[in-house]
């Protein structure tokens, strides 16, 4: 099994370095045996879109938002995806596939991107009230205060 979650891993990894706008910052070229922490930042760069957005569009397509990171991020829009060994070829190129239309959407309409999801029930959540103690809040009373 760990073999071959080792080759999903690998060949989710070639294809997604495939698409302009996604690197790997840490070690590229190397081959993984588990997880690889890619980046959008030159797709952030040309287009305003970042993980965030991506994250949230690719939930229009039936997939499940994939893993970040934890702030603060090391890497500049990061992005982790998994490909367990439970995952068929077709699963990856599905994923991938997924992946590469939302990062030409972001590449010719922005806003389609930015503004997502457009067919679920999760929105963008503002994230700068948990980095500002002027506005964070632990509890309802505390946010009711500020």
């Amino acid at each position: 099994m760990s073999e071959l979650a080792i080759l999903n891993n690998n060949y989710l990894l070639q294809k997604l370095l495939n698409i302009k706008g996604i690197s790997l910052p840490m070690a590229p070229g190397k081959a993984r045996l588990e997880q690889a922490r890619l980046s959008f930042e030159e797709l952030k760069e040309d287009t305003g879109v970042g993980t965030d957005d991506i994250n949230r569009r690719i939930v229009d397509y039936g997939l499940q938002s994939f893993f970040t990171s934890h702030h603060p991020r090391v890497v500049p829009e990061p992005f982790t995806p998994e490909p367990a060994e439970t995952y068929s070829r077709a699963d990856i190129d599905e994923y991938a596939a997924i992946i590469r239309r939302v990062v030409e959407e972001a590449y010719r309409d922005p806003d389609l991107v930015r503004q997502a999801p457009h067919r679920s029930t999760i929105s963008p959540v503002d994230l700068e009230p948990l980095v500002d103690m002027d506005k964070f809040a632990c509890t309802w009373r505390a946010y009711k205060k500020k």
